[in-house]
Parts: structure tokens; sequence; C-alpha cells
């Protein structure tokens, strides 16, 4: 009968990695199509392009795969799958059953002697994942791989499988399939940021499970997620930095509960040093010498020193060493979710009670809901406190970097927040600067790999970066016009630094010369 009309060829899945190369090696998969439908099956090898016959649809003679198997053992795999998918068919045919993609795969697996019930599915690894990351937090947590709040994070994720889809297995993984499992967390009313993340999670997941041997399909290394959260490119919604007044407020607020005086010490501490709450909690004393801090982060494990301003030295002294203690923390340790707790608390005694526009995204449809200020005061505040205040005071960009860790501009500018009355500032600045025709690298078109040679922002960024700072802005275009060798019009702007901006051009071209 036509239905069980079928066929079998041999492909290597060429499929690139996100930097647009393919592999050393590719998968080997077996086409298999009837009836107009198509599946595929991964044949548990991987090969060389150069090692394979794509006419003969097998590999050349005489060589071996990077993991020692010789061509021999892998046609033979090849030769053996191909008669099996005949007595699948045939069998289905004796049987009269139907002939689907379902149908097909699971007798092919019965005749190869690699039925389902054999193997692991994916929540079934995914639950060996999570089991020994839980064994290390509770036998090590300062070793542990995961923090508690990323163990949490993959079980609900788990758990999300779980409701998405029951029962299935690596091979079941490609684009049709993640973009499915997409498209369901976004009608659980998920928002974008949270969906896209989640995504990473899957893929971390997936990774692992290839690493371990369980997974031998590679699909999902090009899946890219469908929705992006627009809300955070929006600087009005959702996230905010402490204004002078608000940050006073906080200050000076009375109290006399101890829980909430705490609190409020380390969120102004934050808000002092740009530290993210992890390594507040984590500082000690053995981290602070005089005036001068230096600590390793924990998110990005990269060292970070610096002078600790007064006020950051007037909370501390209020938390003094025990002599009989050899090295404590410097703060008393509270969990994130406590903490945060107590910051609305701290909010709202200091009358952070004017309205905030939150916005959530889903998919295509964005919601908006007005909420207390105090509400949205989470220890993340008080980093984009920091940055957002060390701009107002002038402080440079590349100085604000060194001591919060971020490694380019772009990181940083996620942090910042302007107030109106700010924004009204820079842009009398932006202003000014137009009626005097203050050229910046933007007026000449510069590219995105310019951009990034120079380590700017894109160029709404850059105004709230660099208006005011004319020297930085005329090097950037004497550095533009070294990229583009045009020699003469480098010179018209090396001419218009200042010495000690002149030197650092210099220095920079010197650099790349060299290197």
């Amino acid at each position: 009968m036509d239905k069980y009309k079928h066929r079998v060829s041999f492909r290597l899945e060429k499929r690139k990695d996100k930097e647009g190369n393919y592999a050393t090696e590719l998968p080997i998969n077996a086409d298999i199509t009837f009836g107009g439908k198509r599946i595929w099956y991964y044949t548990g090898y991987k090969i060389a392009p150069s090692k394979w016959d794509e006419k003969a649809q097998r590999v050349k003679r005489n060589n071996f795969n990077s993991d020692n198997i010789s061509s021999t053992d892998i046609n033979l795999r090849l030769g053996k799958i191909e008669a099996a998918v005949d007595t699948a068919f045939g069998q289905l045919e004796l049987l009269d059953e139907a002939v689907t993609p379902a149908t097909v795969r699971e007798e092919l697996k019965r005749v190869l002697n690699e039925e389902k019930g054999t193997r692991l599915t994916i929540h079934q690894t995914y639950q060996l994942l999570i089991d020994e990351r839980e064994k290390e937090i509770k036998e090590s947590l300062s070793t542990a791989q995961w923090t508690v709040s990323t163990l949490k994070k993959h079980k609900t994720m788990l758990r999300h499988l779980t409701d998405f889809r029951c029962g299935l297995y690596f091979e079941d993984v490609n684009d049709d399939l993640l973009a499915k499992f997409e498209l369901f967390l976004v009608g659980k009313g998920l928002a974008n940021g949270y969906v896209s993340k989640s995504m990473r999670d899957i893929q971390t997941f997936l990774n692992w499970a290839t690493r371990k041997g369980y997974n031998k399909s590679t699909a999902y290394k090009t899946y890219q997620p469908r929705f992006r959260d627009e809300t955070k490119s929006d600087s009005t919604v959702n996230l905010f930095a402490l204004t002078e007044e608000e940050l006073l407020a906080i200050m000076t607020f009375p109290t006399h509960r101890s829980a909430i005086d705490r609190a409020r010490d380390v969120f102004l501490f934050s808000c002092f040093t740009g530290l993210r709450f992890s390594d507040v909690m984590n500082l000690r004393w053995s981290n602070i010498k005089g005036d001068i801090i230096d600590i390793t982060a924990k998110k990005t494990s990269h060292r970070q020193r610096f002078a600790l301003a007064t006020e950051a030295l007037r909370i501390i002294a209020k938390y003094p060493k025990s002599p009989d203690e050899t090295d404590p923390c410097v703060f008393p340790q509270i969990s994130n979710q406590k903490y945060n707790a107590h910051l609305k608390e701290v909010g709202k005694l200091a009358g952070m009670t004017g309205d905030w526009i939150t916005e959530k995204q889903s998919g295509r449809e964005k919601t908006r809901e007005v909420r207390p200020k105090y509400e949205l005061l989470t220890s993340h505040v008080a980093r984009r406190t920091f940055v957002t205040m060390c701009l107002r005071k002038g402080m440079s960009p590349e100085d604000i970097r060194a001591v919060t860790g971020h490694t380019t501009a772009d990181m940083m500018m996620k942090y910042v927040k302007f107030d109106d009355e700010s924004k009204r500032e820079k842009m009398s600045i932006l202003n000014a600067n137009r009626q005097q025709e203050c050229e910046t690298v933007f007026d000449y078109g510069v590219s995105t790999e310019e951009r990034m040679k120079l380590g700017i922002p894109e160029q709404s960024a850059y105004f709230e970066l660099f208006e005011g700072d004319t020297s930085s802005v005329t090097a950037h275009l004497a550095l533009l016009f070294h990229f583009r060798k045009d020699f003469d019009r480098r010179a018209t702007y090396m001419k218009r630094l200042p010495n000690n901006k002149f030197n650092e051009v210099i220095e920079v071209i010197i650099g790349m010369e060299i290197s």
C-alpha cells in the first residue's frame, strides 16, 4: 500500500553555533520520508565533514571520529538502521497500523531494541541534575555550583516542563518543540523577561545532559527565543534609582526596630559602594583595610578594590568586629527574601508613597500598573542608585565601572535611572552643545564594530554618559578616524585635545600598533 512506501537517507546535521561556525564534527542523522512526511533519527555518531561521502551517504573508508570509532563500525550502524526502517514499515503494514511519525519512530526503536522504556526521559534526567546540585548545597554551600535560589529556579522549570508535556525524550527536542514550550510559558501569563531566562535555564540543563552523555542531539543549541522584553529599554517603567531627596529620607527617618535599622544600613551601604546584596552579605572584616575595600564579586569572580565613601565607613562602624571572632562577616546575616520584605517597610517609613508605573509584557501584550514606589524598593535599587548618583556627581564612566565591575559601558547603562530633573539638566547640556555644533562619532555614521572598538554604548546612552565631556567626545572622533585611516581628520581632532587626553589617545594608538 502507498502509505507504507518509504525512503531512508543519511546526512550530516549542518547546524551553526552562535558565531555562525560549524562544529568540527557534525551529527549523522537518518532522514525517513513517507506519505509526504519526514522524521529524522539520530544515528548516535558524529563525523568531520571532510570524512563524509555525501554521494554514498557513508563515512569514507579508513577514517575515525574523535571518539576513535572507525568508519567500518559507523557504516555498519547506518546499514543496521536502514534495514531496521524497512523492517519497521513491514511490521506496521503487517499489523495494518496507522503510519505516523510517532508510530514509525516507536516501531523503529523497538526493532533496534532502543525502546523508550530502557532510557531516561528528559524529566528523569533533569531530576538527576537537580538532585546532584541539591546534594552539593547540603554538603558544602560555599563550594556548590548552584546557589539555593538557582536550585529553586530549576525546580520551578522542571514543574513547567511537566505541565507542558510528560514523557519527553531528548530526540524530541528541536526548534518546533522549544517554540511550543516558549508559547506555553507565555500562555501562562508569564512575563517575556522571565520566559527568556527560562529558555536559558533549559539550555543550561541540556548542555549538562549533553556533556554527561544523556543527550546526543545538538538541535537545541541554535534556538533563539521568539519574544523579547521591550520594557527593559524603557527607563520610565519598572526600575528606578533613588533621588537625592529619597536617599536622604531613608538615611534620616527615625526607627527603634533593630531589624529595620539593619536592613536600612545594608541598603545604604550598597547605595554608597555599588555592591550587590550577595557581596555585602559575604563582606568580611579581612576585606577592609582602613578605608580600602578589596573583594571578589560572587557573581562574576571579578576583583573589586576601591576606597570607601565616608557614609559607607560610618555605617560599618556600627558593626565592630568582636574580639573573639577570627574573620566575621561585617553585617548580620539575612536572606535576600527577608531583606527585600524589610526594604518595603523602610521605603514606607521614609515616605516613598508616590506612584510608579510598572509594565509587564507577555508575548505581544503589554499591561501597565500604578504601584506605590516603596513596594518596588529592592536590593538592586541600591546598585542603580550608586551608578546614577556617581554620574550625577560628575564621576567618569570608566571610574564607575572600576568600582561596580561592569565590563562594558552598555552593561553599566542598564543600571542608570535619571530622575526628571537630572534629565532636564542633561537635555539643557545637549541643547547647548548642539548650538555650539558639537560633533560626535554618531555624526559620522559610526558602525557597531567601530563603536565596540571605541568601548562606547549606543547613541542614546552615549549622550547620557558623555554630554559635557568634550575631551572624551573629541578623543573618540580622533580614534574613529584613526580606525578609518583618515589621518588628516585624526590630526584635526588630536589638536583640540588637552594634554592628558592627547596622551591617552596616543597610548591607545601605540597599543593597537603593537598588538
